[in-house]
């Protein structure tokens, strides 16, 4: 094999660059972003590292160098980490006894124009109708008149000031909000009678980036404060997630948990709300599990049952009615 020339040598230098970052963010769902916020960032990062190391794989393979096995063993310290990602085959177990959960962030309906269609708010409903779920978890809800969904007897938690909804065919027993101070993000949480077991859903929308995906461009003066408004994210997020896995420890049933996280997979606050958990998309679901509308496979919507539960079918859905696609799953509770 010959020596590497400078512009290749570059390149391993870029390489070991992202190789060292992929192995770092192996590390992030054990960092708490309330004390170490700036780091946190990272966890958004995974998915293009990974693609970046498995580039550099194919690259050294074919230039016929042993170059290939730093990001080859970078990617395989941290294999776990690819299923939360990419899920390459799953079968689908169906049962009779299932109850479908859909899980949607509707921006507002539409409500300033975003998608330049009249009809979306109408599409949404009539998108609903259709997949006709038990239940239904909406993030960015607005109670506009016009907005009809035809669930049979369905029951409703709705608050006028979260933007938040629970849909549910199943009774509800008790109901409340877990609430945060100087944000619309909040929690609300339902105990649901199904069949002959109270079962609490909690829909969760956690604090916003709120960042313009139109934007092309940022200059110094915008990303200084980009990276300014992350960091704070991070930190609210974080303590959300402690308040909700503290309420879910003193709920005396089994839970539920869905919504829209405004973070991945590899952050710390899925890895704190996934104990004693499934991950529906993990479990039936395939391919990308892309839930937000961008051009990189991002998933921030999750639907995350009690792990004595059972994952039968996840869905997401390709339509476009938001800057995120609806998801679905049948889970079956098993007893």
């Amino acid at each position: 094999m010959k020596k590497l020339n400078f512009f290749d040598k570059f390149l391993f230098f870029i390489n070991s660059l992202v190789s060292i970052l992929l192995l770092f963010t192996y590390a992030l769902p054990f960092i708490d972003p309330e004390k170490h916020p700036g780091i946190a960032i990272l966890s958004l990062a995974y998915p293009i590292l990974l693609i970046i190391n498995i580039t550099f794989v194919v690259f050294w393979v074919v230039k016929l160098k042993l170059h290939f096995l730093l990001s080859a063993i970078s990617i395989l310290i941290g294999l776990s980490h690819i299923h939360d990602f990419y899920v390459l085959d799953n079968k689908e177990v169906i049962k009779d006894s299932d109850i479908k959960l859909l899980s949607f962030n509707v921006r507002r309906f539409n409500v300033y124009n975003w998608i330049k269609s009249p009809t979306i708010k109408q599409d949404i409903c009539d998108f609903v109708n259709k997949e006709n779920p038990d239940i239904v978890f909406f993030q960015e809800y607005t109670n506009e008149k016009n907005v009809r969904l035809n669930i049979t007897n369905t029951y409703v938690y709705k608050t006028s000031a979260s933007g938040i909804a629970i849909y549910s065919k199943y009774k509800i027993l008790n109901k409340g909000a877990i609430n945060f101070k100087n944000t619309a993000n909040n929690i609300i949480y339902a105990d649901l009678k199904i069949n002959k077991e109270i079962v609490r859903v909690y829909n969760v929308h956690l604090q916003s980036f709120r960042i313009d995906t139109q934007k092309e461009h940022y200059g110094d003066k915008d990303n200084e404060a980009l990276v300014k408004r992350f960091k704070s994210v991070f930190k609210e997020q974080s303590h959300q997630i402690k308040v909700l896995k503290e309420h879910i420890k003193n709920c005396k049933y089994r839970t539920i948990v869905a919504g829209d996280f405004n973070n991945t997979a590899f952050s710390w606050n899925y890895h704190e709300i996934m104990e004693g958990r499934k991950d529906a998309f993990v479990e039936a679901g395939i391919n990308f599990g892309k839930s937000y509308h961008y051009f990189f496979p991002f998933r921030i919507d999750f639907i995350l049952p009690d792990n004595t539960m059972e994952v039968g079918k996840f869905t997401t859905y390709d339509v476009n009615l938001s800057d995120h696609y609806p998801i679905m799953a049948r889970i079956n509770l098993n007893n």
